[in-house]
């Protein structure tokens, strides 16, 4: 751990850097939103194709497949690509 002198002081960040910080932050917290959304679109869009309840989805479907290895996105991306295949 790298110590201070005593006559080093603490710089706070200028105004300019804290609303760098506060843009990249807000920026961050819209694109989760925005990802949770999509997500909850497919899943509702799931729930309609297999005719299930959200709990079921989650139990038989998606929680297999995340305790396999697999992230949200790709568990959703895996069910319906089994559910489009041909006949």
């Amino acid at each position: 751990m790298k110590k201070m002198n005593k006559e080093q002081r603490f710089l706070w960040p200028t105004a300019e850097e804290v609303e760098k910080a506060r843009k990249e932050l807000q920026k961050r917290i819209m694109d989760e939103e925005v990802e949770c959304a999509l997500r909850r679109e497919a899943e509702n869009g799931l729930i309609k194709l297999l005719r299930i309840d959200r709990g079921t989805l989650h139990k038989l479907w998606i929680q297999p497949l995340m305790t396999a290895g697999a992230t949200m996105d790709e568990a959703f991306g895996c069910i319906a690509e089994s559910e489009f295949q041909p006949n």
